[in-house]
């Protein structure tokens, strides 16, 4: 994909789309599959902010569950098993274990009401989904299970563990390229390094927006009848550029990778603040998060403050403290503000995704405020039938919930994987070949095809089985 494919000032779009995170990326989707014409910008990468910058889980709704928060919970049950049916061979069923104590609101009899409940709710998990993605049932285990799949454990009236399933994706910043790729084949335009300096007016209305390009530092105008602001944590600082106000307060989240060996199972528990974190294995190593932020955030923030991390890690110890990681052991840094509330004093997660329209600067804008990489297409789907009554459309139904994305048909990759190493001669080492077929799917034999041609048959480097024809 060019970076710009079409000059996007020779036309006018009926959406322009501010913000190529996952949000954005399904809302353009979205709306070119319903037969607007859309346009798409980003001032950075493609899914650079927190839709990279997450754990790696497509949730089923378990912790609302919690909170008695009932349809919630089947809203993110249906969004995951939806995941599973687009997007096939980027996600994977992997076990959630957490200890059950004596006397407390994690007792074994209270968990297994709750896991009753949920697996009643979430009875059509596996519906239209490939066997092999099938989830399991939620399940008690005993306390000697318990310690064994996980060491470590606080054993101090532990009765047991309870074990359900989630799906892990593996590889989020080749499956928000995906879904931008389905934006493209869909009609979208989309075009990163272009920076939105402020509205176009038309009248009373918002007319599209004037755009810089980072790279040749060219400005033009790009005209749209709406414009919809999808830009996570700079959502304020772009509102205020269109005159526009609503955007939402921010916490710090964060995760790290440590460097420890990782077994094919994710464990939670409480840490010493109380809030619960989960260790997922992610490429051999240990994904431990989510530490979020006490106090709201304000102005934009690249990295986390000094001493975060340090807090984040005495916190993570205190929930496994088999892992005893220091600063040294930290491999990689998932850091990002994300939309809160504040309730009782306290900040918190913002629960729910929201579309705000402004009057205040007339109409033609609207902006998106996701909050999970869960239910980003659900999400984009709701701004997308308020884009369609702006427009005076008619709200033809999506299509995003039920069209596999791009090179993600069920399909025997790896066979033809196979078939292409042995007619080129050249043998793969099975992690190469399971990176190629998890990482390309159906578009794996051009790659290895590719990089045969260009003499790239080598790794990249040592360690990584990403080819160096890849690059």
């Amino acid at each position: 994909m060019p970076r710009t494919r079409t000059d996007l000032s020779v036309a006018r779009y009926d959406l322009l789309v501010v913000g190529g995170g996952i949000h954005g990326l399904f809302a353009a989707y979205d709306a070119a599959t319903r037969g607007l014409s859309v346009a798409l910008v980003d001032q950075d990468d493609f899914g650079s902010g927190l839709s990279f910058n997450h754990q790696r889980t497509i949730h089923g709704g378990l912790r609302a569950l919690e909170h008695a928060h009932l349809g919630k919970a089947r809203q993110q049950i249906h969004e995951r098993r939806t995941w599973a049916r687009i997007a096939p061979h980027m996600v994977r069923p992997l076990p959630f274990l957490v200890g059950t104590y004596r006397f407390s609101k994690r007792s074994r009899w209270l968990v297994r009401a709750g896991f009753a409940t949920y697996d009643a709710i979430g009875r059509s998990r596996n519906r239209g989904v490939a066997p092999e993605l099938h989830l399991p049932k939620s399940r008690l285990e005993s306390a000697a299970a318990t310690k064994r799949l996980f060491p470590g454990i606080n054993e101090k009236g532990l009765s047991g563990g309870a074990i359900w399933y989630d799906y892990q994706t593996r590889h989020p910043d080749r499956l928000n390229w995906t879904v931008a790729m389905a934006a493209e084949q869909a009609g979208a335009v989309l075009g990163n390094y272009l920076q939105v300096i402020g509205p176009l007016k038309d009248g009373g209305r918002v007319a599209g927006a004037r755009v810089r390009d980072l790279v040749t530092t060219r400005e033009w105008d790009l005209q749209a009848s709406v414009t919809l602001l999808a830009a996570g944590s700079g959502l304020s600082a772009l509102q205020a550029a269109f005159g526009a106000t609503g955007a939402p307060s921010l916490v710090r989240a964060i995760n790290v990778l440590l460097d420890r060996p990782a077994r094919d199972i994710a464990v939670a528990a409480p840490s010493r603040s109380g809030r619960m974190l989960t260790a997922v294995p992610w490429r051999g190593y240990v994904l431990v998060g989510t530490y979020q932020s006490r106090d709201l955030v304000t102005g934009p923030e690249n990295a986390p403050p000094d001493g975060v991390i340090d807090e984040f890690l005495t916190d993570l110890n205190s929930a496994f403290p088999r892992l005893q990681a220091t600063r040294a052991d930290v491999r990689m840094t998932h850091h990002g503000l994300t939309p809160a509330v504040v309730r009782g004093g306290r900040a918190d997660l913002m629960p729910e995704p929201v579309v705000l329209r402004h009057p205040e600067v007339g109409s033609g804008l609207l902006s998106l405020v996701g909050v999970k990489f869960t239910t980003a297409r659900l999400a984009a789907e709701g701004a997308v039938d308020a884009v369609c009554h702006a427009l005076g459309r008619s709200r033809a139904g999506s299509k995003t919930a039920s069209t596999v994305l791009p090179h993600a048909g069920i399909a025997d990759s790896e066979g033809r994987l196979v078939e292409l190493e042995r007619s080129l001669g050249a043998p793969l080492e099975r992690d190469v070949l399971e990176h190629l077929t998890s990482w390309y799917n159906t578009e794996g034999p051009a790659v290895l095809q590719h990089a045969a041609d260009e003499g790239g048959l080598g790794r990249l480097a040592a360690g990584t089985p990403v080819l160096a024809g890849e690059v």
